[in-house]
C-alpha cells in the first residue's frame, strides 16, 4: 500500500499527536511546531482527510484540545510512517541521500525545501554534510547542481554504496527484524526471505563472514532486486580470470535460491558482483596462518605495508611488536579487509571515550596513516582507525607477556603470616601476572632494611609507611584481597604499563612547561586561526617547517584532536630542531568539534624525543585530568603549578 504524503510540517504534527495518551491543545502543538494555532487547525483538516483512508481521524473537544482516534493501528503507521519525521539534521541528510539515489530526474531546491519544510539555508547545510560524507568520501559519487536542482551521477554502482550504507548505519543487531524499513524501499518480507537463503548456504559452505558483511550482503541481495524491477542494472565488466571455486559455487547457489524464490533471471553482471563481495569478505582460517604460512594466503602489498608499518612503531616509539604471532596475523587480517573495495566497519559507541580510554593506542595506530598513503593511496577515517586501535590495545596486552622483563616489580609488604601473604601474592597473579612481577613477600617490620631501588610497586596490608624511594609506587590494599582492590591494582597497572613505555624519557611536561612559548588570555573563536597561531612560534624560530602545520591540520581535519573537554593537546611528529611546547589560555571557551576548551598545549619533538609524545599524553590527559579546573582563566604560574603537582595517589 503506498505511503500518503504529507508535508513535513504535517507529518510532524501528525507524530506529536500520536505520541499523546491524552488530549493535546492547539496552543501547545502551535508552540512546539513554532507556528499559529489557526496554521495548526488548517494542518489538521488537511491530515483527516487523508487519513479517511485507513478509517483514523484527529478528533477535536474544546477545552481539552485534539486526540488520535485510530482502530487499525498497523494500516495508520504503514501508510504514514510517523516515526520518520525528519526531525533531525541527520534524519534530513539520510531522506536526501535516500531521494537522490532513487530519482530519475534532478530534484528541484524549492520543492526540496518545501517538502522537509527547511530553509534554504538550512538545505545547503545539509547538502554540504552529504558531499562531505558521500562526494568527498568513498563512493566518491557527483552531485551535480544546475538551474536550482541537484542529481546524483546516474552511476549504479554508486548510487548501490549509498543505500547500502543508509540502510546499514540504522540496522538493529539486537532485533529479530533487524532492518530499517522507513524509507519505504525494502520490504520486511523480501529481506527475511533473502537473510534466510544467505544464512542457509553460508551454513552449508562452511563460509566464515564478519556481522558486518553479512548484513551488507543481504542488503546488496534486496537493493539488487528492487533495483532491477525498477529497471536499473549494473553495467557489465570483464569476467572475473582467477575464479575461487568455492566462493563461486557459493554464489551461485545463493542465486539459484533467489531466481526461483523470486520467479526472476539475474544477468552475470550481477551476480559477478555478489561473487566479488564474497571474495572480499571471507574470513580466512585464523588456525592455518602462522609466520610460515603468510605468503601462502595474503598478498605480497599486505605483508610489505605490515612489516613496513611494525618498523615505523617500533622506530618511533621503541615498542617492538614483531614477535608477537598472533597480532600479526589478525593485522594482516585487517589490511586485507581495508583494501577490499566494500569493507565495513560497524560503528563502536562514542568515538572520544574510546580514544580517552586507549590514548596511547590510538597514538601508535595513528603511525598507520603515512603507510597506508604510501599503500593504498588514502588516509584512514576515523573508524578505520579506531578499530587499528584496538587491535593496537590487544598488541600492548600481548607486549606484557612477550616481553616479561618490563613486568612491574612489585612486593608484598603484609602483617598477617606466610599462608596469608601466599595467599595474596597468588591472587594478585592469577589477575595480573602477564604484568606483575613479585619480588619478594616482606613483613612489615622489615621495610627499613629492606632496598627498594629495583622495586615498583609495593602492595601493603597497613597504613604505615612503607618507603621514601621515589621510583616505588605504594598502595594499600584489604588482606581478604576485596573488588575494589582488584579494581584499584588495575588502575596502578595500567598508568605503570604506560610509564615503562616511556621510562627512559628524562623530559616532562613539568621540565618543557617553564621554557614554553606562553599566550595568556588570548581570544579566539575558530579551531583553525587558533593552530595557526601557536604554529607561528615554532615556524619564526625555524624550529620546524609549513610541513608541521599542514601535518596538523590535516590530522585535525579526518581525526580530531579535541576528544575531551578542558585541555587540548596539539602535536605533530615531523621531526623539528628540538623538543618545545607552546601555550595558549583563552579567554572564553572555545568548542572543539564537541568538547570546550580553556587551555591550549601544541608540542614539537626533534627525532630522538618522539616517544616523548606517550608521556606527555599520560601526564596531560591522565594524570591532569581535571575538566572542572579548566573551567576559569588561569595565569601562567597557576598552570604551572598544576601541571607539576603530582596526581594525588593513595599510600
Amino acid at each position: 500500500m503506498e505511503s500518503i504524503t504529507l508535508s513535513l510540517r504535517q507529518r510532524k504534527l501528525l507524530n506529536l499527536i500520536q505520541n499523546q495518551t491524552s488530549h493535546i491543545t492547539g496552543q501547545t502543538l502551535a508552540k512546539q511546531l513554532g507556528v499559529s494555532p489557526r496554521t495548526i487547525r488548517n494542518d489538521i483538516v488537511e491530515i483527516n482527510q487523508a487519513l479517511t483512508a485507513c478509517g483514523a481521524r484527529i478528533s477535536a473537544e474544546r477545552s481539552k484540545g485534539y486526540f488520535l482516534e485510530c482502530p487499525d493501528m498497523k494500516s495508520f503507521q504503514e501508510q504514514f510512517k510517523t516515526d520518520d519525521m525528519l526531525s533531525t539534521r541527520e534524519d534530513r541528510i539520510r531522506y536526501l541521500t535516500f531521494q537522490l539515489c532513487l530519482s530519475e530526474v534532478p530534484l528541484n531546491q524549492y520543492d526540496l525545501e518545501d517538502e522537509m519544510y527547511v530553509s534554504k539555508t538550512t538545505l545547503d547545510n545539509d547538502i554540504a554534510t552529504l558531499k562531505r560524507l558521500y562526494v568527498l568520501s568513498d563512493p566518491h559519487i557527483k552531485l551535480k547542481h544546475i538551474d536550482n536542482t541537484w542529481e546524483f551521477e546516474h552511476c549504479e554502482s554508486k548510487r548501490r554504496a549509498i543505500l547500502n550504507q543508509l540502510f546499514h548505519d540504522d540496522w538493529n543487531y539486537n532485533t529479530t527484524g533487524n532492518a530499517y524499513y522507513n524509507y519505504h524501499f525494502l520490504d520486511e518480507d523480501i529481506m527475511n526471505l533473502i537473510m534466510q537463503i544467505t544464512a542457509r548456504h553460508l551454513y552449508n559452505c562452511h563460509f566464515q563472514i564478519e556481522d558486518a558483511n553479512l548484513v551488507s550482503l543481504n542488503l546488496s541481495l534486496a537493493i539488487m532486486y528492487y533495483r532491477m524491477l525498477s529497471g536499473h542494472i549494473l553495467p557489465g565488466e570483464p569476467a572475473y580470470t582467477d575464479i575461487n571455486d568455492n566462493v563461486f559455487s557459493l554464489c551461485t547457489d545463493i542465486f539459484d535460491s533467489m531466481e526461483e524464490v523470486f520467479s526472476c533471471s539475474f544477468p552475470p553482471q550481477e551476480k559477478q558482483a555478489i561473487y566479488r563481495h564474497l571474495c572480499d569478505s571471507h574470513l580466512l582460517d585464523a588456525s592455518k596462518l602462522n609466520f610460515k604460512t603468510v605468503a601462502d594466503y595474503f598478498d605480497p602489498l599486505f605483508l610489505e605495508m605490515a612489516d613496513c608499518y611494525l618498523k615505523k612503531v617500533r622506530a618511533t616509539f621503541h615498542i617492538d611488536f614483531s614477535d608477537d604471532e598472533d597480532f600479526y596475523i589478525t593485522l594482516l587480517q585487517y589490511l586485507r579487509y581495508l583494501k577490499s573495495p566494500g569493507h565495513i566497519f560497524n560503528a563502536q559507541g562514542n568515538i572520544n571515550l574510546i580514544r580517552k580510554n586507549l590514548l596511547v593506542d590510538s597514538e601508535i595506530a595513528y603511525l598507520m596513516q603515512p603507510v597506508a598513503l604510501e599503500y593504498l593511496g588514502y588516509y584512514l577515517n576515523e573508524k578505520e582507525l579506531i578499530y587499528l586501535t584496538f587491535c593496537i590495545s590487544g598488541a600492548l596486552e600481548g607486549y606484557w607477556t612477550c616481553h616479561p622483563e618490563n613486568r612491574i616489580r612489585t612486593v608484598i609488604c603484609c602483617h598477617l603470616n606466610l599462608p596469608a601473604i601466599w595467599a595474596i601474592k597468588r591472587k594478585t597473579l592469577g589477575a595480573f601476572g602477564n604484568y606483575i612481577n613479585i619480588t619478594a613477600l616482606l613483613p612489615v617490620n622489615a621495610r627499613s632494611a629492606f632496598n627498594f631501588q629495583n622495586t615498583d610497586l609495593v602492595l601493603t596490608t597497613v597504613q604505615k609507611k612503607i618507603t621514601d624511594h621515589p621510583g616505588t609506587q605504594v598502595l594499600r590494599i584489604s588482606p581478604d584481597m576485596l573488588p575494589e582492590d582488584y579494581f584499584r591494582i588495575q588502575k596502578v597497572v595500567s598508568d605503570n604499563c604506560m610509564k615503562f613505555l616511556f621510562k627512559n624519557q628524562p623530559q616532562s611536561l613539568s621540565s618543557l612547561l617553564p621554557d614554553a612559548y606562553w599566550h595568556e588570555n588570548i581570544s579566539v573563536t575558530e579551531r583553525f586561526p587558533v593552530i595557526e597561531y601557536l604554529c607561528e612560534d615554532f615556524i619564526r624560530d625555524g624550529l620546524v617547517t609549513s610541513e608541521f602545520l599542514e601535518d596538523i591540520l590535516r590530522r585535525e581535519s579526518t581525526y580530531t584532536y579535541g576528544f575531551q573537554p578542558g585541555v587540548l593537546f596539539l602535536y605533530s611528529l615531523k621531526p623539528a630542531e628540538k623538543t618545545q611546547l607552546s601555550v595558549a589560555t583563552l579567554e572564553h571557551r572555545i568548542l572543539w568539534k564537541s568538547n570546550k576548551i580553556r587551555v591550549i598545549i601544541m608540542a614539537c619533538f626533534d627525532a630522538s624525543s618522539q616517544p616523548l609524545l606517550l608521556k606527555l599524553l599520560q601526564e596531560i590527559y591522565v594524570e591532569h585530568d581535571n575538566t572542572d579546573y579548566f573551567r576559569r582563566v588561569h595565569t601562567k604560574e597557576e598552570l604551572l603549578n598544576f601541571f607539576s603537582t603530582p596526581k594525588n595517589c593513595e599510600e
